[in-house]
Order: C-alpha cells, then structure tokens, then sequence
C-alpha cells in the first residue's frame, strides 16, 4: 500500500489519502536523491542504488562478520537511527519522497526540522511501501529530515516549486553514541528524534553518528569500525543490559571484552573523551541464566575504567542507576524492565549533558 501523507500547520496533524488523491498543486520538479545539494549526516556509508539512495550505519564488510564475534543483529543495525538528510531550498511546497525497506512493528516516524526546530512529526504504518511527505516552507528553508530509528528507508528525491541551495557544512563536533536498544530508540515509538543520543547531540550542537544497535552486547569490531572517523569528539557507551540477560557473561568477562573494545577506540582515537555509562535502572537485576546481577556488571565497570582513568584522562564513569529509576521507564509498556519512554530518554539527554559539558 502506498500512503501519502498531508499536514495541516499544526504540528503531528495529519490526515492519511491514498497516492492517487494528490494535491493540484503539488511541486512539479524533481530533484534526485543523490543531488549534492542534500546532505547526509549521521553515517559514513550511504550507498546509490538506482535512482535512489540507501543508508547504512556500519561498514558492510563489518556486518558481515559471524554474529557471535559482531555482538550485534545486522539486520537490527540496518535501521537509519540517527541519520538525517539535510537541504536549503526557496521552496514554498516540498515534497520527500521515502520506499520503505523494512520497518520494526514498534512504530515509525520521521521528524522534520526547519531552523533547527521540530516543525512536522510523519508517522506511518510499518506495512507501508512508500511515504511521500508534503510540507511548505515557514522560514528561512534550512529543512532536515530525521529517518525513522527502526525502519530501513530508501530516499527517492525531492519534488520542489523553487530552488534548492547546499546548505553550509555544519563543522559540528561529532558524537558517536555505542550502545543495545536503549540508544537504538526503543520506548520512543521509531522516531529518532525522541531518542536520547539525538537529543544530546542537538544540545551538544553535534553530528550524531547512533551506532547502537537492539540487542547488541559488547562490539570490539565497531569499536575497530572507528578507523574510519578522522575525528570524534564525543563518544558514549551504554551496554550491558543483553550481555548480563542473554550472553551467559560474567562479571569478569563483560569487563574483559569491555577493556578490548575500548583498546579498539582508543587505537584511532586516544584522546577522545569516553562516556562509558552502567547499567540504567531495570526491573530486571538478575540473570535467570547465570544468577549473575547488575549491580555486579556495574561494579565491574566501575572498577575497569577507574583503573584505566589512572592513565587516560578522557576516560569516564557514569553511574548509570543514579541517574535512572522506574519513573523514567516506558508508562505505557509496564511489562518492559528497562527501555526509556520518551520522557526519561529527555531526562537522560538531560543529564548527559550536564555531566558531559559540567554544568
């Protein structure tokens, strides 16, 4: 099926028609996906497929890699958290069209941005084949379009009535947050964002690369994937969660494969301020596998990177439970024993910034 999707001037109203009520005066030229004038950020390895472009956050060659050794579910890692397309255009009317690939039952946004504000919220239906998001320009038409953090989307171009201008490279910081699905984005309904690594980077005014992926545990080959950035800024680490539950890990060995991974960044990037958060507040403190807990994978870390800060300054703790508790889970999913809703992944973005930047 396909959806086109048409706004009212409120933010998050939305009507749903089907592809062959088009509006009369929608924009007449196209503009190809691969236009130098759109910019991708957010990921190293977007790759031209037809007349389109696809989007991928980790290396191919690395997704390849057996799953054991990977620590992470490739086709989870195929999801476009965090990445963002960006474009100046004179436009009055401008339409984006999106095939959607695959997406994740959790629900799926994008999130359209104009001057650095959420101007428009494009929700859609993970059975659907194509989006077409139609919106009209409020301000200057410094427009960025965040994809949907658990669907793989393929962008098809613009449509517009005006011209379209390359917006200026940001020359941002970078961060890179690492992670399992609390920095993925489950609990805030597929929209990127409303995910705490997105958040944090818009206060950091950073280009964020989201390499987190669901379900992943300790990844020492993400970790080597940092080669490819000739410059990080920022990097946070939160994982644990999936390595305590469904890794049959102990303590030891979650500190052990923690060490590797950060010996991995810190061969490309030595100086780069690390976040390596604990465990977050969870309903589920107890492996019903090994008996193992999370306070003991807390300590563990605690211990590893206290060790290591003795010789490596840019290394940091963050206790992960004390800045978390039941209140900032999902309220609408009370089943779930530690994913974020929306409000405590704001709150943790919160508080990342404060420790980040001391303030």
């Amino acid at each position: 099926m396909n959806i086109t999707f048409t706004y009212l001037s409120k933010p998050y109203c939305y009507i749903t028609l089907l592809t062959a009520v088009l509006a009369a005066s929608a924009p007449a030229t196209p503009v190809p996906a691969t236009d130098p004038g759109i910019e991708v950020r957010g990921t190293k390895y977007a790759q031209p497929r037809n007349a389109g472009l696809r989007f991928q956050r980790h290396r191919e060659d690395v997704l390849q890699l057996p799953r054991k050794e990977l620590g992470i579910n490739p086709d989870k890692a195929r999801n476009g958290s965090g990445i963002v397309l960006a474009f100046q255009t004179d436009s009055d009317s401008i339409r984006a069209n999106f095939r959607i690939l695959s997406a994740n039952y959790m629900g799926s946004a994008f999130g359209l941005f104009e001057d650095g504000k959420l101007a428009k919220e494009f929700k859609f239906n993970p059975k659907t084949s194509e989006a077409k998001l139609e919106f009209e320009r409020r301000g200057s038409g410094c427009f960025e379009i965040a994809l949907p953090s658990f669907a793989n989307v393929e962008f098809l171009g613009l449509e517009l009535d005006g011209q379209l201008k390359k917006p200026s490279p940001p020359n941002a910081p970078v961060y890179v947050a690492l992670g399992d699905s609390i920095s993925h984005g489950v609990g805030q309904h597929g929209a990127t964002h409303t995910t705490w690594p997105f958040l944090l980077s818009r206060k950091l005014n950073a280009e964020l690369f989201n390499l987190a992926v669901g379900g992943g545990k300790v990844s020492v080959p993400i970790g080597n994937m940092l080669e490819d950035w000739k410059r990080i800024d920022y990097i946070t680490i939160l994982v644990g969660y999936n390595d305590l539950h469904f890794d049959q890990k102990t303590p030891e060995g979650f500190a052990t494969q923690y060490g590797e991974l950060l010996d991995a960044i810190r061969a490309n990037h030595p100086d780069t301020p690390v976040y390596c958060i604990s465990l977050l507040h969870t309903k589920k403190p107890t492996s019903e596998k090994t008996g193992h807990t999370a306070n003991e994978f807390r300590t563990a870390l605690s211990k590893l990177v206290g060790t290591r800060a003795q010789t490596d300054a840019h290394l940091h703790f963050v206790a992960g439970e004390t800045i978390t508790s039941a209140k900032n889970l999902q309220a609408d999913n009370p089943k779930d024993p530690v994913h974020l809703g929306e409000e405590g992944a704001a709150m943790l973005a919160d508080e990342l910034y404060r420790i980040i930047t001391r303030k």
